[in-house]
């Protein structure tokens, strides 16, 4: 079964009403405010750390994988046609084509665990569908289950032929498909010899933005607990609080710590290294992923400066009401009344991870520190980068898959 390489662009369902007395709307049923204002604040703080990476908040507790369970491929059908029913509204059909990628031979003899099949059929009608058809394709000789270290969630990598395979943790094999489908559209972009920090920092925003779309869809997934998780939980809260002053969704704005109370991180941007190093050629799987999730057309994106520019201003993953939604089910604090809110009173001493950038003219461009930690220390290095997106045409290349790790 083929599914087009240029799936439809992907809305969100099941975004929520303007935002309710929680999160913006005045007391005693007064107007309700606008979703970009209660945005437009600081990052949001957790309420429940344990939604997150030990790593990340110290006070949190210790991850545990998925445990054994037993379950068969006519129960995994059963929840794979429940997880896609909530896009059956904009994907008619979505159902009926995601168990026939379940079913479908030639992904049986690829991807013989049923649950990591379950996870590629999670995919169709999502911004990702493409990489049904890439491992239909056959351009990975294999997806199955490894022993890899603790750090990686999955990773290509040749097998014995020097034909590339995805390989997912052993640890995870009884994690939700769900979140191990995020893993599998990450790995998916991953084409080519030459990955390097460009092509990760792209691949982490664009399945961030996806496992966005996903609790949106199945917010019981945001409070499962296991360490898959709390670790796609991590990432996203990151990509969520990295928003500049209009709330608009950001991979570099620096408006303070993004995780409010835990390790200092000034923004997404800053998961990665200063230095992302040399672009890397695109292919079929970024064009449709990132056009999807930035509501554009792509024919010829590469991994570089171009398509993260386009990122940092376009990542529509949801609307401002569906990323407070999302914020909601990580349990994040997000401010009561309508703003504009009353000056807070000004702590004795505020952690040094939690203090705001300096104050910039307003019509500086947006700074950003980097970090080769993904939840770790800053880096001292700040880079300019432009405000605008801009889009550059090149020829494809021929790709074949290495070593990559989604950590």
């Amino acid at each position: 079964m083929l599914i087009a390489a240029g799936c439809a662009l992907v809305a969100v369902a099941g975004m929520p009403a303007p935002v309710a007395a929680a999160d913006g709307k005045s007391g005693g049923g007064g107007k309700k405010c606008a979703a970009e204002r209660v945005l437009a604040q600081p990052p949001f703080p957790p309420t429940n750390v344990n939604l997150f990476t030990p790593e990340t908040y110290s006070q949190a507790s210790p991850m545990v994988p998925a445990p054994p369970r037993r379950i068969t491929p006519a129960q995994l059908r059963v929840q794979l046609a429940k997880a896609l029913l909530p896009r059956a509204a904009r994907h008619p059909g979505v159902v009926k084509q995601g168990l026939a990628v379940f079913d479908y031979p030639k992904i049986r003899k690829i991807i013989p665990d049923p649950n990591l099949r379950a996870a590629l059929a999670s995919l169709v009608g999502g911004p990702s569908e493409v990489s049904v058809e890439t491992i239909r394709s056959g351009f990975y000789a294999k997806v199955i289950f490894a022993a890899l270290p603790a750090s990686t969630i999955a990773q290509v990598s040749p097998d014995t032929q020097g034909n590339p395979q995805i390989l997912f943790n052993e640890r995870y094999r009884f994690e939700n498909f769900s979140l191990l489908g995020v893993a599998m559209a990450h790995e998916t972009l991953h084409q080519d010899p030459a990955v390097g920090p460009m092509e990760e920092y792209i691949a982490y925003a664009l399945h961030s933005g996806y496992y966005g779309q996903l609790l949106l869809e199945q917010p019981k997934l945001a409070t499962s607990g296991t360490e898959l998780t709390r670790r796609t939980n991590t990432q996203l809260l990151a990509l969520v609080n990295t928003r500049d002053a209009k709330g608009r969704q950001s991979l570099t704005a620096n408006r303070g710590n993004v995780f409010p109370g835990g390790k200092p991180l000034a923004n997404f941007r800053s998961i990665f290294p200063a230095d992302l190093g040399p672009a890397t050629p695109g292919n079929p799987d970024l064009n449709a992923f990132l056009g999807a999730i930035t509501k554009t057309r792509q024919r010829n994106a590469n991994f570089d400066r171009a398509t993260a520019e386009l990122l940092d201003v376009r990542l529509l993953w949801a609307p401002p009401e569906g990323r407070l939604r999302v914020a909601k089910l990580l349990q994040l604090k997000l401010p009561k009344g309508c703003p504009p809110w009353p000056q807070p009173t000004v702590p004795t001493q505020i952690p040094a991870g939690d203090r705001p950038a300096e104050a910039e003219p307003a019509a500086s461009p947006a700074e950003h520190s980097t970090s080769t930690d993904p939840t770790g220390a800053l880096a001292a290095t700040v880079t300019m980068v432009s405000g605008l997106a801009l889009l550059r045409l090149r020829r494809g290349h021929g790709h074949r898959a290495v070593p990559c790790r989604l950590h």
